[in-house]
């Protein structure tokens, strides 16, 4: 079949295509039931093919494969409660209105954390030299308990592998503690102390940088190693929350009263996930009901380690999680409880609150609330032109030719007008592309003090196809059926997920099919992306003004969005680039976020705000995956200001960035450059605080540093 050039760049052309092959090869066809049909009805202008029934009709295509099993391989990785929903949903056809109605059930049992109970009567020595007589350097225990452990609320592995969620480190620390104390975490450090070891501490594991811990020392998880290392993951599913026991680390309480015009205070445990405090932040009765105004998305992230590394949601307005931090509690080298606040320690808190777990183990964060509010959500899919306009110099001739439409002068004129004001003034404010596809996702939302109408979004049905969703990509990921078809089109597993996840997307074309919902669903409105393993470049581009420099800006001057549509439309053309191996299979994604005060934030010194943008593929693309993120990370290395200079544009902390280079050097080299005067504050900040609180900066660089910490701050 001759391939021209718009196969290659529309992704109907290229469905239809497959279609085609599934149809002439009849072993491909007849390892692929139904897949043919579903791709032509998908297709059909003519034909509503209901996202609910996309999904369902999908799974069932690997459900009636005679050949391929990856079907059954996947629910054998599920419980029997919850591939009994899969098997009800997909094989039974029962309606998710149905399911969702006992969807509570859907949660592993083996998600369940027996705990050890706390008793603070128990002594360094009866407890941590007892529970190490037990094994030897070489031995691996999974998990070992004795009745010491046990009293302290600890669980303890030898020698147990550690790897991060995106696959991206792997280490075997000696040991490997699960507290559920403050006290636990301290007796640790304190046996860490004596036996010069290196501590860092873990949650979902979701940085791909080498942030943990390394080989032969200790890592804390916070999370049960079930909970945290295990997919599927249940965490985002209704219900999960009755399967996971209350602990010091996981609580969540108010701090005072709330006070006329000022924020509510909340102190969560570092253990405490968004899932977790999404819940609790929806059940608070009305006169106490508080949320964060932003939030990354994924709900399976722990608040230690969604701030530690100073991560981010959406807006404007809105700086970093570690910019609401008001107190942090932590473990500092000695093993001895520590605070630090912003009514006690102002001037420590900009270093403090997003420290990398260089000051100690950090147990309890303290966050500033604001009274909840309700979003409203007007979610379009929008051809991409209009969505995001092409900057100037990018001519009609070099947008590839599934992405062109014709737009008049006046029209044109609305599209820049309009992104340029969702993008300034949103209260919530992102983009995603999904590579190949013709149309954006636009997530623009502003906010109501009214909750009257409200809704739980997603609903329980909403999330049980999600939920289907993800099982659908896992499939599609490792199915063999679906590696025959990539080893004739390469383009098969990018055009499949590219298509099912701009599908999942809601439309709300219509006013009165707007969403309204509390706030933290709003900021968590997709779930069970955990089972899902990716990897993820983000760089944090600042916002330029149309004149003069950025050092001279002040908030309100005119912004240059040009240097936005430039990045943007670069990462779409970096894609067709490479559309014939397809190294990007997962979104585009982009959103406006604010300047920081927190001393090492990636978004320090951004007056008018920031571009976060980032590229994602399937975890399993690594060979590809490196080249074509550098291609990218080049791109928006590349750009310069209005005064002709480079911008200080600088990766999430969080994400893939340290084997990178910037123009020819190690990226690491250029960290230090780009923060040649965030880090010696960082250091006399860390240095003052030490001094008052009896320790020193070498002592914490021995008890909590790493190689990469080290090379930044201690080198």
């Amino acid at each position: 079949m001759a391939h021209t050039k718009h196969i290659f760049e529309r992704s109907n052309d290229r469905l239809k295509t497959i279609s085609q092959k599934l149809q002439d090869d009849h072993k491909l066809g007849h390892q692929l039931p139904g897949l043919s049909k579903l791709i032509d009805d998908i297709v059909d202008p003519d034909t509503d093919v209901p996202r609910e029934d996309s999904v369902r009709r999908l799974l069932r295509v690997f459900w009636e494969s005679e050949d391929d099993g990856t079907y059954s391989s996947i629910l054998g990785r599920y419980s029997h409660v919850e591939s009994k929903l899969i098997r009800a949903f997909v094989e039974d056809e029962e309606p998710a209105d149905d399911i969702g109605k006992d969807f509570d059930m859907g949660v592993s049992l083996g998600a369940r954390e027996e705990l050890p109970v706390l008793d603070e009567e128990s002594s360094l020595e009866t407890v941590m030299d007892r529970v190490h007589e037990f094994f030897r350097p070489d031995e691996k225990v999974s998990p070992l308990y004795n009745d010491e452990s046990q009293k302290v609320g600890i669980t303890v592995y030898a020698n147990q592998a550690f790897q991060n969620w995106g696959l991206t480190v792997k280490n075997t620390p000696s040991l490997t503690y699960v507290p559920s104390t403050s006290y636990g975490i301290q007796q640790i450090v304190k046996y860490a102390k004596v036996r010069n070891l290196k501590v860092r501490a873990s949650g979902y594991r979701h940085s791909w940088s080498p942030v943990f811990g390394s080989d032969g020392q200790i890592i804390i998880s916070t999370l049960g190693l079930h909970r945290a290392s295990m997919l599927p993951n249940t965490e985002s599913l209704p219900g999960s929350q009755f399967f996971v026991r209350g602990t010091e680390l996981n609580s969540i309480d108010f701090v005072g009263e709330p006070r006329r015009g000022q924020k509510r205070l909340v102190r969560v445990g570092t253990a405490v996930t968004n899932q977790m405090f999404r819940r609790w932040c929806n059940e608070q009765e009305l006169h106490k009901a508080s949320s964060l105004p932003l939030n990354v998305i994924m709900v399976e992230i722990t608040y230690g380690g969604s701030n530690a590394p100073i991560c981010h949601g959406a807006g404007r307005r809105h700086p970093t999680l570690s910019d609401l931090v008001h107190t942090i509690e932590y473990v500092d080298v000695n093993g001895n409880m520590q605070t630090i606040s912003k009514d006690n320690d102002p001037s420590f808190m900009s270093v403090a609150s997003g420290c990398f777990g260089l000051l100690g183990i950090v147990t309890h964060i303290t966050l500033e609330l604001d009274p909840m509010s309700y979003a409203v959500m007007v979610p379009r899919k929008i051809p991409v032109m209009e969505a995001i306009p092409p900057p100037p110099g990018l001519a009609d001739e070099d947008i590839p030719e599934a992405l062109r439409i014709e737009m008049t002068p006046q029209q044109r004129a609305k599209a820049q007008a309009t992104f340029e004001k969702q993008a300034a003034d949103d209260f919530y404010a992102e983009w995603f592309w999904f590579p190949y596809t013709s149309k954006v996702w636009v997530n623009c939302w502003n906010v109501t003090d009214d909750g009257k109408d409200a809704e739980e979004y997603p609903s329980k049905v909403g999330v049980l196809i999600q939920w289907a969703e993800t099982v659908a990509i896992q499939i599609i990921q490792e199915s063999e059926a679906v590696l025959s078809l990539q080893n004739i089109f390469p383009w098969t597993q990018a055009t499949l997920l590219s298509k099912l996840g701009l599908y999942a997307m809601p439309d709300v074309a219509d006013p009165k099919d707007t969403i309204k919902t509390q706030l933290p669903n709003a900021l968590h409105f997709r779930r069970a992306i955990q089972n899902v393993r990716v990897r993820d470049t983000e760089l944090e581009i600042p916002l330029q003004p149309k004149t003069g420099s950025l050092r001279d800006a002040k908030p309100d001057d005119p912004i240059d969005w040009s240097l936005v549509q430039k990045a943007w439309w670069d990462a779409i053309l970096a894609a067709y680039k490479y559309k014939d191996t397809c190294p990007q299979r997962m979104p585009l994604e982009m959103r406006i976020t604010g300047s920081s005060n927190v001393t090492m934030a990636p978004f320090r010194g951004h007056t008018l705000g920031t571009c976060s943008i980032e590229v994602l593929t399937l975890q399993n693309m690594e060979a590809e995956w490196l080249p074509y993120a550098q291609y990218v990370v080049d791109k928006w290395m590349g750009l310069k200001d209005n005064q002709g200079n480079y911008l200080e544009t600088r990766p999430h902390w969080a994400k893939e960035w340290a084997t990178m280079t910037v123009r020819g050097r190690p990226m690491i080299e250029y960290m230090k450059e780009s923060y040649r005067d965030a880090i010696p504050e960082f250091r006399e900040t860390m240095g003052r605080i030490a001094k008052k609180q009896g320790w020193s900066l070498e002592e914490a660089r021995q008890r909590f540093s790493n190689e990469l910490f080290d090379k930044i701050f201690f080198t």
